[in-house]
């Protein structure tokens, strides 16, 4: 599914803009001066297809549809009166309504004023929401903290039907379906410091600060680590199967130079995906000068087959490493090399061969690692990224290659990107990619 409009009426009760997303490029990019709503329409798409509904109740709107690729939009309207704030959420295709609902219920917030008993919630949330206060969540996983009328919507469907029909609180299954149709992943303006909630106590809990980008040089250890493991599965149950196998296989059709140029692929697999760590290659060449006989060819491609199988599993981790790394080596840095250690992950090597330490390098230098790698090895196939400012602290060079990179990016990983920026080194020679949301004050 893709996002293919929003429009948005009375933003900070001063601007409506409207926005056509980019479908052939995948590239829209977002400009205006600061308090336009840049951000804050990277925030509304986040939200909604996040299932953080109370963010509307804050954000100062009238109205706001978002139109989809599939015939249908969703319509947000805020009604404020003296006592409540409402927020209704409308899917509709392009004859009529399919499905509405209310935000928060009436009979939730009942409830909560009355004292809806908690262990009523925690008992059905899954063991990664935590309650660390009266009503407050934690999602341990991510760090983000929920309310309890967030905790609610956004894990409906762990809740048993009869309990959110009780309180009257059930998000449409129809409308469910479509927020999950399409992953959307936000990039946030801050990006180098990270705060983790570490609970020691179910009420009483302590904020961590990480360096994202030595988070991220673990995290890409234990992705190595997990791919290796699978690697050693499928080989194990390959291996185990290969004499019955061989003994039911048919002969090839593959003649000798056919074999030995699928030998010859197979042995340039092996070569890329061992040069980052991920398997050791034998020094000594599997292809021999002598000729294959014919009763060597059913157990080479038989022994082909496997191999191919086994190698396809790093293949996906394979190329996003070598994007990766050739990005910030062959256009970025300068004096230093990026280098993949399936024990921490990725370090960095000077000119004279010193490893140095992550958060040595610049905010610039540290900042185009950490957008990377949550471009490259953060967002789904066919998800939608939101990226606030990627020009912070990045050289007026990498900022004009920074959509270049953008394209290597889409092709690899099939995503659509939206950019808020303000500046023009980003945009390069790419205007018609902009939308500006420079306009005049809504009546």
């Amino acid at each position: 599914m893709k996002l293919l409009n929003l429009k948005i009426e009375g933003l900070f009760n001063l601007f409506n803009h409207e926005i056509h997303y980019n479908q052939k490029e995948r590239i829209t990019i977002l400009t205006a001066p600061n308090g336009y709503g840049k951000t804050m329409t990277l925030k509304i798409i986040d939200n909604l297809f996040n299932k953080r509904f109370s963010f509307f109740s804050r954000l100062v709107f009238d109205k706001i549809i978002v139109t989809l690729d599939n015939n249908n939009s969703i319509n947000i309207i805020k009604t404020i009166t003296s006592d409540t704030t409402k927020i209704d959420f409308i899917l509709k295709d392009n004859i009529q309504t399919i499905t509405a609902f209310e935000y928060p219920s009436k009979k939730l917030l009942s409830e909560v004023k009355k004292g809806m008993p908690f262990r009523q919630i925690e008992e059905f949330l899954p063991n990664f929401i935590e309650r660390v206060r009266s009503n407050e969540f934690l999602n341990i996983s991510t760090n983000e903290t929920l309310s309890l009328e967030e905790a609610i919507y956004q894990y409906s469907d762990y809740i048993p039907e009869h309990f959110m029909k009780r309180f009257n609180i059930g998000i449409p299954k129809e409308f469910l379906y479509i927020l999950d149709e399409l992953e959307v992943y936000l990039i946030q303006e801050q990006r180098l410091i990270q705060r983790e909630s570490v609970s020691n106590h179910r009420l009483r809990r302590e904020t961590v600060i990480t360096d994202t980008i030595e988070k991220y040089s673990h995290e890409l250890s234990y992705k190595i680590k997990q791919i290796i493991e699978e690697y050693a599965q499928v080989t194990q149950s390959l291996d185990s199967s290969f004499p019955k196998r061989l003994f039911k296989a048919r002969k090839t059709s593959l003649n000798e130079e056919e074999l030995k140029a699928k030998l010859q692929s197979l042995q340039e697999q092996r070569q890329k995906t061992s040069q980052y760590g991920l398997l050791k290659l034998d020094e000594d060449s599997f292809l021999e000068e002598a000729e294959i006989s014919d009763s060597d060819t059913k157990v080479l491609s038989l022994y082909i087959i496997d191999s191919e199988e086994k190698l396809a599993v790093f293949r996906s981790l394979v190329d996003k490493i070598e994007l990766f790394t050739k990005i910030l080596n062959e256009r970025r840095f300068n004096f230093k090399k990026i280098k993949i250690d399936k024990d921490k992950g990725f370090i960095f090597e000077s000119e004279n061969g010193s490893i140095l330490q992550l958060t040595e390098l610049s905010s610039g230098e540290q900042h185009e690692v950490v957008l990377l790698f949550e471009l490259i090895f953060k967002s789904s196939d066919n998800s939608l990224v939101l990226i606030d400012e990627p020009e912070i602290s990045l050289h007026i060079v990498w900022q004009k290659e920074f959509l270049n990179d953008i394209k290597e990016i889409i092709k690899l990983q099939n995503i659509d990107i939206v950019i808020a920026t303000h500046s023009p080194y980003i945009i390069d020679d790419s205007w018609d990619l902009t939308v500006n949301l420079e306009a005049s004050k809504s009546e």
